[in-house]
């Protein structure tokens, strides 16, 4: 073999090492092409049907960030089983420019299911910013809060209260208990005391008790947070008044198999309960 093909070989080896090692990135070029490119800001509205059924939700899964590939449809399912239970119907949709005074009136409630990144122009920011202080219900899930930054003060300062740091990567998905710190809300009315199951864990740059009214937190003694550890004090499911209306957000739902989960499924349909009579109260 002559010296070309012994040095081709190392190169390939060489390459191929490179890319077992950084397995996680090459992968993410592959399946996550938007983490690496500028956001996309969609400027035309869609076509809302003229029947939204007696009760319609928004569900908004745009992503410019990381996009949950699975959870995401798992979570449509989910809603839509939901929906043809509860007599509620649910409109999902990527196009931000949805988020205009006049297709946002048509809905009772709006979920941000594993919504990601920059996604709104400053117009379609303020008439989110407006439905929710005006006395909409806003409900944010896992991902709507796994950002390491945000531009826009508003969603963080009012709809989050907490900054997203990192979860386990080692130990990714881990069994553990959370501690229901409040059963009176419609959300955890039906959950234990200690609600045992397993996830991707978020950790935060702090704990936003002060701001808030948690529902839910995690037992750190249950597993291991790896690199952010909060301590005792690690909410996961929290909720306040934003102007005259509310907001709800949940760190749970990494996995696709959580969307199947009778009790997830229980406390995802009793937070759009109290979204709705929430907003239902505030429009009297």
């Amino acid at each position: 073999m002559s010296w070309r093909r012994y040095a081709l070989a190392i190169v390939v080896v060489v390459i191929a090492v490179l890319m077992y090692q950084n397995w996680i990135y090459v992968r993410a070029i592959y399946n996550q092409p938007q983490l690496f490119r500028a956001p996309a800001f969609d400027t035309q509205a869609p076509q809302l049907p003229q029947d939204l059924g007696n009760v319609a939700i928004l569900s908004f899964s745009k992503t410019n960030g990381y996009r949950h590939l699975q959870s995401i449809p798992a979570a449509i399912q989910m809603l839509d089983e939901l929906g043809a239970e509860n007599g509620w119907q649910f409109y999902h949709t990527e196009n931000a420019a949805v988020f205009n005074k006049a297709d946002l009136s048509r809905f009772q409630l709006i979920i941000l299911n594993h919504k990601s990144g920059t996604v709104w122009t400053d117009e379609q920011r303020l008439a989110l910013q407006d439905f929710v202080e005006s006395g909409g219900s806003l409900i944010a899930q896992h991902a709507a809060g796994g950002d390491q930054g945000y531009e826009w003060g508003w969603y963080f300062d009012q709809v989050l209260k907490a900054q997203f740091v990192d979860h386990p990567m080692t130990a990714h998905i881990q069994p553990a208990d959370l501690l229901v710190e409040d059963q009176g809300h419609p959300a955890t009315a039906h959950l234990p005391n200690v609600w045992q199951r397993s996830d991707e864990w978020y950790n935060f740059s702090a704990s936003p008790r002060d701001k808030t009214n948690v529902l839910v937190s995690i037992d750190e003694s249950t597993y291991d947070p790896e690199k952010s550890p909060m301590g005792e004090d690690h909410p996961l499911v929290w909720w306040h008044e934003v102007g005259e209306g509310q907001v709800l957000y949940s760190a749970l739902g990494h996995t696709p198999a959580t969307y199947q989960e009778p009790q997830f499924r229980q406390f995802i349909r009793g937070a759009v309960i109290w979204g709705l009579a929430e907003a239902e109260k505030n429009a009297k």
